[in-house]
């Protein structure tokens, strides 16, 4: 399986063949998403910024108002919070850009805290017209940039993507999935409660996770929830109605991610009677070391998961 970031220019270099409208811009970090690939066939829709994101997500602007799609590239932690204001103004004038952003979460973690992106979907998400995803995979990064592409989705795009190889022993999904809108897909089927989570290293360790509670008798339901920041309602209706314990996991602080946004729209739309809810997330500043270090440091590794999962439902 493709690194998502690879097949991210892949289906770049895929697209362009079919759609002329759209201009890549990069701020110094071609690099990691390997966009010399995409340069090198089509030098007149590539922009080199340098290491400047505010003037390039300026750029992008001007570049949308001429009726083209930018697609703007950078570390998330980097875009998000440097170019906020400028992301916010182009917002502002209803057109619509596509914001590539790398790196995202606390993995790899060997780059420090100015790398690790931990805020980017709270930053993002709170802009009205902003629909930020992160794809699980190869497969699911080619199927979500198409949709951003495509003419049904008016709103301006945030695509989370994770940086280097999928975990080892990862589970794939179905080689016929198809990537539904605002809707989540079942990556292990349970039936004693249900976890929501997105990227690869969130869903690695949430499947480890619900192998150990199997072994404990309870079988935990893992989600793959890409679609971060919206959620289709008759799904998520439907996806919770056996379920009384609830869990949510973010790559991202504890506040403001994907779970409070999930959470905060299943209490808005009275979905939460008599059920129970628990998050987990970074709740401080994230270690530097290995993937094993990390994880296990925040107690957000599959063991540390499993144990208070099992906890919660024995009580």
């Amino acid at each position: 399986m493709l690194p998502v970031t690879e097949s991210l220019t892949n289906a770049l270099i895929h697209f362009a063949k079919q759609n002329k409208n759209f201009v890549v811009l990069d701020a110094d970090l071609s690099d990691d998403l390997n966009l010399k690939k995409f340069s090198n066939i089509y030098p007149k829709r590539f922009i080199q910024n340098g290491i400047a994101e505010q003037d390039m997500v300026s750029m992008a602007g001007g570049i949308a108002r001429m009726k083209l799609l930018p697609i703007v590239n950078s570390f998330a932690s980097f875009s998000t919070a440097r170019g906020k204001e400028q992301i916010y103004n182009n917002a502002t004038e209803n057109t619509k850009i596509i914001y590539l952003n790398l790196y995202a979460g606390a993995i790899p973690a060997g780059a420090g805290k100015s790398h690790q992106s931990l805020r980017d979907i709270s930053l993002i998400s709170n802009i009205p017209n902003f629909r930020n995803f992160h794809p699980y995979n190869s497969i699911e990064t080619h199927q979500i940039l198409k949709h951003c592409l495509g003419n049904d989705e008016k709103n301006n795009c945030a695509i989370r993507l994770s940086i280097g190889p999928m975990p080892n022993l990862s589970p794939q999904l179905p080689s016929n999935y198809k990537f539904e809108y605002g809707k989540g897909s079942q990556i292990v089927k349970g039936k004693d409660a249900i976890i929501f989570a997105y990227g690869q290293t969130m869903i690695t360790e949430s499947v480890k996770a619900a192998k150990i509670l199997k072994t404990k008798k309870i079988n935990l339901e893992v989600i793959n929830m890409s679609c971060l920041n919206f959620f289709n309602k008759n799904w998520i209706k439907k996806k919770i109605k056996d379920f009384k314990y609830l869990f949510f996991l973010d790559d991202h602080n504890f506040s403001g991610g994907m779970s409070d946004l999930l959470i905060s729209f299943l209490t808005e739309n009275d979905l939460t009677n008599n059920k129970f809810l628990k998050k987990f997330g970074f709740k401080q500043f994230p270690a530097c070391g290995t993937y094993d270090e990390v994880l296990k440091f925040h107690e957000l590794d599959h063991a540390s998961l499993a144990n208070q999962i099992a906890r919660k439902l024995k009580k």
